[in-house]
């Protein structure tokens, strides 16, 4: 669950609005993107294993929710829900900050900032392509590559390739920033799961 929560919101965090001339200029754009984004929204495609999975994805500063019928995430700041349907259970923790790279996509950027060898070529498609190639051998992530519109700037598609040689694809429309969230969006809504689901406190 946790890898997939990582591919997701990473996406829903890397909205690029100028390409810079090196990597670093590149990675540090879209963080800082990201922090005057304030409230993120965003759809999304996923395509893994066979599988295709589609969703929403809210973020706000460190906060962020994910709804989908394979997984539903929700983390306020502190406390993390997540919702799986392998499981059919909601797991409740309190992440640490190493956890937090594994869910939080801001945690994420900025050690991949400093962690990654990374290129950036056109493609023929109309887009640039963005590749990571984390540095430490033990990543659960071996290869992202990430396609940016040249008019819009935009992330248009992501492919992750896992460790495990495990490929994840994901289209990302309606993306759109500046939204104003209320104060329970990002905190568990047990509406949102089936009825009976059984919540597990873990932390």
């Amino acid at each position: 669950m946790n890898k997939i929560a990582l591919i997701l919101l990473y996406i829903a965090l890397a909205h690029i609005t100028l390409l810079a001339q090196t990597a670093s200029e590149v990675l540090q754009q879209v963080i800082d993107t990201y922090n005057s984004s304030k409230g993120i929204s965003a759809d999304y495609t996923m395509t893994y294993d066979r599988n295709t999975d589609h969703g929403t994805i809210a973020m706000e500063g460190d906060k962020f929710r994910i709804l989908s019928t394979d997984l539903m995430c929700w983390y306020d700041g502190t406390t993390q829900w997540a919702y799986s349907s392998m499981t059919e259970e909601v797991n409740i923790t309190e992440p640490t900050q190493e956890e937090l790279q594994m869910s939080n996509p801001y945690a994420a950027l900025v050690a991949f900032e400093s962690s990654s060898n990374v290129s950036m070529v056109p493609t023929q498609q109309g887009t640039y392509m963005l590749s990571l190639i984390p540095q430490a051998s033990n990543s659960d992530v071996k290869l992202i590559q990430l396609f940016v519109g040249k008019q819009s700037y935009q992330i248009e598609k992501a492919v992750f390739v896992m460790a495990d040689n495990s490929q994840y694809t994901v289209v990302v429309e309606n993306y759109a920033t500046g939204k104003k969230f209320n104060k329970n969006t990002f905190k568990y809504d047990p509406k949102q799961v089936p009825t009976g689901t059984q919540v597990v406190d873990l932390r």
